[in-house]
């Protein structure tokens, strides 16, 4: 695999001290910027009157906005409810979780801070940790953030009734909460009590997490960082309640949300642009630099590279079209990413006779020339056959990935052995003559495959595309593909439309657990996880997950959990689930007067560019 170096502007930010909150006032409008031109106050030599001893009024300084983008707009800003990743942009700004990373004064790394925290978890005894809120923590509209707080909005995030989407993000994700994951999936059973739940309120500003394996304090902290378990405010989450207590309004508009971070959620016009506006009684309000952040929602590439030639985006990330423009660029920082493109199989469709065959599956896996689609297609990305990304498994702390280890180079060599990258024409055709045979499709039959995207996914359309020119050759005329796009939906509800709808629906499902535990990846196609892209689940494979997770959780030897990991990567390639095609490599561009935190870009943080800054 080739290795990517990383190219940054590099910078120096400095962390100052913390500011306290100051209740029901509203925030100060930022100054405008001058637009006066700059002129010259020396006088001349020969004419010039005597000094004035007034001091000189100060121009006032120019405002710092950031402008950033979205391809879509949030759905709502709701994060129980919510599997939307456009989420994340404005609960970082505008809410306060109990932690977040921040950049290490190294510039190569991050720490852990409190944010409604005091501190790191305090721990007990081998199971319990104490969190501490800290007293200066406040809603935007002044009411106190405290214990209360955070007992409420757990409690209805892991609701059962509610059945929210995100919550596992609080059961069962960096840590296990005892009961936790038993008490969101019972439904109406009462069997589990909320009582149960480890989750408990010690006093006004100290709750109480009882873990089901051994953890660390930055592994406790760590599951608390998802907006997705970020606080919620309590009147208007009750106000927002349908009288069964199935389903809430709560932040479906800016009135009926409430926001508790740096900025405040100034205007929301949706499908268009969001503007927050800094609040200055933060209590951590000088960890931020920008006055406001200006977020367009630009779904089309090419709009977003006229805004950002026109200065008026100050990042941007080119696509397979518009790489070519700028892969020879010096602000161009290029690094791999945990993502793995893949391509989720529907197993349901009543319309394809063939669907639920494991043959079938195997047939499209080796049907895929990964090469082409990488390169031409995706654009100067990675060809891959196999589901772990290359970031993923990074605990050894000398920089050794999952997939260059011996367990992760025994499953490529594995998918080599097939062909490269595994594509293998001649063996998907066996596989693919021996499904139609085994669910008795007559040699005359020609398959139809509906391959679904978005509307505004054009290297999606175009695998499509590529699909439909190669698989009637490599099947022999057998199968014929259709395109099926939809807008203003994500994959996950387009599918839910019905079973009948799509065979073939391209995604990019990740998880940051990834990092250090590289089977956490396959995580979102287990049976319960309630919001699973797919609808093929396979009892031996959950068996082996549970196992790795169980590993996790009791402490075990990292190598073995790395050894069981090739056994279930394997697994998974033995029953084909889903099918990986391209390993992420991100290619961002940057405004030249932008300054970042961190000098290349930090695995599990990123590029910390809420925490930038710009140059004088």
């Amino acid at each position: 695999m080739k290795k990517i170096l990383a190219i940054l502007l590099a910078s120096v930010m400095i962390l100052a001290a913390f500011a306290g909150c100051k209740g029901n006032e509203t925030p100060a409008p930022a100054p405008e910027a001058s637009t006066a031109p700059e002129t010259s106050t020396a006088p001349e030599a020969s004419t010039a009157p005597e000094a004035s001893t007034e001091p000189e009024a100060e121009e006032p300084a120019a405002e710092k906005v950031l402008h950033i983008y979205l391809s879509d707009d949030v759905p709502m800003l709701n994060g129980h409810d919510s599997v939307e990743g456009t989420l994340n942009t404005p609960h970082s700004y505008c809410s306060a979780p109990l932690y977040k990373k921040v950049p290490s004064d190294s510039l190569r790394g991050w720490d852990y801070i409190g944010v409604c925290a005091s501190e790191m978890p305090i721990q007990i005894d081998d199971y319990n940790w104490q969190i501490k809120i800290r007293e200066e923590a406040c809603w935007q509209n002044g009411d106190p953030i405290n214990a209360d707080t955070f007992m409420y909005s757990f409690r209805m995030l892991l609701d059962p009734i509610l059945a929210n989407q995100m919550a596992n993000f609080l059961a069962d994700y960096q840590i296990t909460i005892l009961n936790a994951p038993e008490y969101m999936l019972q439904g109406d059973a009462n069997t589990v009590a909320w009582e149960d739940v480890g989750i408990k309120k010690i006093d006004d500003y100290t709750i109480q997490i009882t873990t089901v394996g051994l953890n660390t304090a930055e592994q406790v902290a760590s599951n608390f960082l998802d907006r997705s378990v970020y606080p919620v405010y309590e009147p208007l989450y009750e106000q927002g309640m349908n009288a069964e207590r199935t389903e809430t309004t709560y932040g479906t508009t800016l009135d009926m949300w409430m926001g508790a971070g740096a900025y405040y959620f100034d205007q929301w016009e949706y499908d268009n642009i969001h503007v927050y506006k800094k609040n200055p009684d933060f209590w951590q309000a000088d960890l931020y630099h920008y006055d406001q952040v200006e977020v367009r929602i630009v779904p089309e590439m090419n709009a977003r590279v006229e805004l950002f030639e026109q200065g008026l985006l100050d990042s941007f990330t080119p696509d397979a079209n518009t790489i070519d423009a700028y892969i020879d660029d010096p602000r161009v920082a290029t690094y791999m990413d945990l993502t793995v493109y893949h391509i989720d199989v529907n197993c349901k469709n009543p319309n394809n006779p063939i669907s639920g065959n494991v043959n079938y599956r195997k047939a499209l896996y080796h049907a895929i020339d990964r090469e082409v689609v990488a390169e031409d297609l995706f654009g100067h990305m990675e060809p891959t056959g196999t589901y772990i990304s290359w970031a993923a498994g990074q605990q050894g702390g000398d920089g050794t990935r999952y997939r260059e280890t011996q367990y992760g180079l025994a499953t490529t060599a594995l998918v080599e052995s097939w062909g490269p990258y595994g594509y293998n024409p001649e063996l998907a055709l066996e596989y693919f003559n021996k499904a139609c045979e085994e669910e008795g499709v007559g040699k005359d039959e020609v398959i139809k495959i509906l391959f679904t995207c978005e509307d505004t996914s054009p290297a999606y359309a175009a695998m499509g595309e590529f699909f439909q020119q190669e698989w009637p050759k490599i099947f022999e005329g057998r199968v014929e593909v259709e395109i099926v796009t939809y807008a203003g939906m994500s994959a996950t509800a387009f599918k839910k439309t019905g079973d009948d709808k799509w065979d073939l629906s391209p995604n990019d499902w990740t998880s940051g657990t990834t990092r250090t535990y590289p089977h956490a990846c396959f995580m979102y196609y287990l049976e319960s996880y309630g919001s699973h892209p797919n609808n093929y689940f396979d009892k031996e494979f959950e068996a082996k997950f549970a196992e790795l997770d169980e590993m996790k959780n009791s402490g075990a030897d990292y190598e073995e959990i790395l050894k069981k990991t090739q056994e279930l990567e394997e697994h998974y390639l033995d029953v084909v689930i889903h099918i990986p095609i391209v390993q992420d490599v991100a290619y961002d561009i940057f405004n030249d007067k932008l300054i970042l935190p961190v000098d290349e870009y930090v695995p599990s943080f990123g590029w910390g560019t809420e925490f930038g800054d710009f140059a004088e």
